[in-house]
């Protein structure tokens, strides 16, 4: 029960729309450990750990090589945008847009973590995405 609350996000991730209301659990996420860069860094490991035992439950749970309603997957993903940038009102937004275009479309090298087995596939097609996220805002601010 505790592994699917964590895994649904609360369980957002049953409400339409779970991608994005995932990350948008991300926002308050980043903002409680936006106050050092190791913070961030962490808060993502931790989560991204909590992530991969909580997500192969609800796999297991559901038969699911990748259930919809699990979104750690785009928190941890959201968290990751902001590994090279300060978080602020700008990067928030720019954040959410870029890493929610990334997720949805998959381009590569995105794509080629999706396809590793179990929670791997779930957690780090979007660590992947918040990264490369994280990147392009770096560069566009730069």
């Amino acid at each position: 029960m505790i592994r699917e609350l964590i895994a649904t996000g609360l369980f957002v991730g049953r409400l339409p729309a779970p991608g994005t209301l995932g990350t948008l659990w991300g926002v308050p996420i980043v903002y409680l450990v936006s106050f050092s860069p190791w913070t961030i860094l962490v808060a993502l490991g931790v989560l991204f750990f909590l992530g991969l035992v909580s997500s192969n439950e609800v796999i297991r749970m559901t038969g699911d090589s990748d259930p919809e309603e699990v979104v750690i997957d785009e928190i941890v993903g959201y968290v990751a945008c902001f590994i090279f940038v300060e978080p602020t009102l700008k990067t928030y937004l720019l954040a959410f847009l870029i890493f929610r275009v990334l997720d949805i479309v998959k381009p590569f090298p995105v794509n080629l973590f999706e396809k590793l087995p179990g929670p791997y596939g779930v957690m780090m097609d979007d660590l992947v995405a918040g990264l490369m996220t994280s990147f392009i805002l770096f560069l566009l601010l730069k």
